[in-house]
């Protein structure tokens, strides 16, 4: 499979080496990359360049950092819709989880797989090999960047529980534990960073689920393009269409996506993920926007939701934000 990533991504290195006062132009056409399609939103670059970019971006800088100059050139827009998605998340864990659904948008080099665990949540990252060995500064640029995008939502004084990394950390040491502010762990069995629950479940105040599932549609339309939606994605996608009009249920979008139920099922949860989880996730993000739009009765919202009665709405939407939804009502007006 030939490995890409989304060009507006890239765009982070090309603006990383010009803090160091190089020509970025000149070494982006020095390892045959098109500086030009910096600009447009839907190219890719092939990753088998990239790693030689940042080859040749670290023997030009001449910094083994060079990774952690690149995360903090994060933009909204380096992501696409996925960027403005998650500013517009309710928490981070709900940010986390559209980046562990749609990373395939950003790159085809790797994805991101976020766990549960009893204390904490433990985002995963699994980069897919290369032919050329990845400089550690690659590793360092993903997770700094995630760290960065939290920092950007939750507040400066962010920090993970715990980051580590497969690499071993040789040359950056001092300057990675004062960038992440956490224990650092090298030569791990994987890319990873851990957080506490208390922080990844805390309501972001700039939240506003009508952005955010406007741009989870610009990404529904981006991925099939793409060819590489997810079925969690698809369920996901169609979910938000037919779940007000009753018609969702968990065969019949197994047959729209021509799969059995049992196939459907398999693949959900190889994704680390069950079509009842993705319900609850689309039912909150519905509940949320139509109560922002303030359009609907309870009473309304509850049946478009395919609860059997008021009662079991406000119970579950309690269970997902904290408050009943006339209170979320209330405090959104």
């Amino acid at each position: 499979m030939d490995y890409t990533t989304m060009t507006s991504w890239t765009r982070m290195v090309w603006d990383g080496v010009k803090v160091y006062g190089l020509d970025a132009n000149a070494l982006f056409e020095e390892v045959g990359l098109d500086p030009g399609l910096l600009a447009d939103p839907d190219a890719r670059y092939p990753m088998a360049k990239l790693v030689k970019l940042w080859t040749h971006a670290l023997d030009r800088t001449g910094d083994p950092c060079l990774g952690l100059t690149v995360a903090t050139q994060w933009h909204p827009t380096t992501w696409h819709a996925l960027g403005y998605a998650w500013l517009a998340s309710r928490t981070l864990e709900d940010a986390l989880k559209r980046l562990a659904r749609y990373s395939s948008m950003i790159t085809t080099a790797g994805e991101c797989q976020l766990e549960e665990r009893t204390q904490d949540f433990r985002l995963v990252v699994q980069l897919q090999e290369s032919e050329a060995p990845r400089p550690d500064a690659a590793a360092d640029s993903v997770l700094g960047t995630i760290v960065h995008m939290c920092r950007v939502s939750f507040g400066a004084d962010f920090k993970p529980l715990r980051v580590c990394f497969t690499h071993s950390g040789v040359g950056c040491r001092q300057k990675r534990q004062e960038f992440f502010g956490s224990p650092i762990e090298y030569e791990s069995k994987e890319n990873r960073i851990d957080f506490d629950k208390d922080s990844l479940r805390r309501p972001l105040p700039f939240a506003n689920s009508a952005l955010a599932h406007a741009n989870e549609r610009i990404i529904a339309e981006y991925l099939p393009r793409l060819e590489l939606g997810t079925a969690a994605s698809r369920v996901k996608t169609l979910l938000v269409d037919l779940l007000p009009s009753g018609e969702a249920t968990e065969g019949g979008l197994a047959a729209s996506m021509n799969l059995s139920r049992s196939s459907l099922q398999r693949r959900l949860r190889d994704e680390g993920t069950t079509y009842r989880a993705i319900l609850q996730e689309v039912r909150c993000e519905l509940a949320e926007k139509m109560l922002l739009e303030g359009e609907k009765s309870l009473n309304q919202i509850s049946f478009l939701l395919g609860f059997a009665d008021l009662s079991a709405f406000s119970r579950a939407f309690k269970r997902w934000t904290g408050a009943a939804p006339s209170t979320y009502r209330e405090s959104t007006s």
